[in-house]
């Protein structure tokens, strides 16, 4: 159509149209008042009306009389984009963002738009509007999931739209999930450190109350604990000196930095730390504060995948989960999902990687003394 012959309808239509397209306006849902989209788009209502009445034509929506009109849910998939639809933890984790910047390009190489939601409870209403309002579902673990509320979980098990969770089993609500389920490659950097001579390692944790308990917030890392005990039981792992219980939606930072000041004298003689990739910087600038360099006195092993981590300093050495390769068997398994809606749920291993970088070296013997 030549651009410079549209009238105002045909522009009308066209912004419309880019809406629906780019999922502002969900298959299914209900179009606003003419009267409305007119004022938000700066038309007459009669134009407006034309470009609806335009694109009601066309197939993209539908008015039915006495209730408003809709987008309809049949929609070809090369006249509108299916949607993804992403739920993160609403606290400042640095790896939210490289999730994010992963789900991004993955879901534009399969042609799907990517809508991100943040909260801090599966309560929140912005989780039950993202699942009605997208075709399919990626869930975070922001929480366990039997604190899902009764009705969500119903939702989730009856309907046929793919729900993935991702970084923790999903079969509490009978769906499908990508994670790290723990194996013998977790043993590799732990070997590694008993190969360096390593005998008192400590872990910087962030904890939270449960059943009035201490709870560590991240699950995975209780696999180097279990290694420890079962492997190289003369190793001493002190899980509780750094465990901060700190609400999730507050950094932990301030606390450890400054608890290496304040504990200087308990921490004497521990030559190596594991910790969250999240916590790497603070946990190298506590180390400096108290006048000990990483690694030639005390060795660093994180745990997570950050796509700054090749820049800090020194560079880490890690055990990651791949989120990259989480994003993208997500999506695979979406779109398989599609395909295959009455199959049984299946969970997927996410990729690991094993790294060593810069922070690690053999242990100190003054540092032990």
């Amino acid at each position: 159509m030549d651009k410079l012959r549209l009238t105002k309808a045909d522009h009308a239509r066209e912004w419309l149209a880019k809406e629906i397209r780019i999922g502002n306006f969900a298959r299914g849902a209900t179009l606003p008042p003419e009267q409305e989209l007119a004022g938000r788009l700066g038309v007459s209502y009669m134009t407006m009306r034309k470009a609806v009445g335009a694109l009601v034509d066309e197939g993209l929506l539908e008015r039915v009389k006495g209730s408003g009109t809709f987008v309809r849910n049949e929609i070809p998939e090369q006249k509108v984009q299916k949607i993804l639809g992403l739920v993160l933890p609403a606290w400042g984790a640095p790896e939210n963002l490289d999730t994010v910047m992963h789900y991004s390009q993955a879901c534009e190489e399969n042609s799907w738009l990517l809508k991100v939601i943040y909260v801090r409870s599966w309560e929140d209403g912005s989780v039950y509007d993202l699942w009605m309002n997208c075709d399919a579902l990626v869930l975070t673990v922001i929480q366990e999931l039997a604190a899902m509320p009764a009705f969500l979980r119903e939702k989730f098990r009856a309907s046929t739209k793919p729900v993935v969770v991702n970084k923790g089993s999903a079969r509490e609500i009978g769906r499908d999930s990508v994670y790290y389920v723990q194996d013998r490659q977790m043993e590799l950097p732990c070997d590694r450190l008993y190969e360096l001579g390593h005998r008192r390692i400590l872990l910087v944790d962030q904890v939270t109350r449960h059943g009035g308990e201490p709870v560590t917030i991240h699950s995975n890392m209780t696999g180097f604990q279990e290694i420890f005990r079962r492997k190289y039981p003369q190793v001493e792992y002190n899980t509780a000196l750094m465990a901060f219980e700190v609400p999730l939606y507050r950094q932990p930072h301030p606390l450890i930095c400054r608890a290496f000041e304040e504990r200087r004298a308990e921490l004497a003689g521990y030559t190596a730390i594991i910790c969250p990739m999240s916590f790497y910087l603070a946990v190298t600038t506590g180390l400096r504060q108290i006048g000990l360099r990483v690694p030639e006195d005390v060795s660093v092993l994180a745990f997570g995948d950050r796509l700054e981590a090749d820049y800090y300093y020194p560079r880490p050495t890690a055990f990651s989960v791949l989120l990259r390769d989480q994003a993208y068997k997500t999506l695979e398994l979406v779109n398989w999902r599609l395909l295959n809606p009455h199959a049984l749920p299946v969970a997927v291993q996410t990729a690991v990687q094993f790294h060593e970088g810069n922070s690690f070296a053999p242990a100190n013997p003054k540092q032990e003394r």
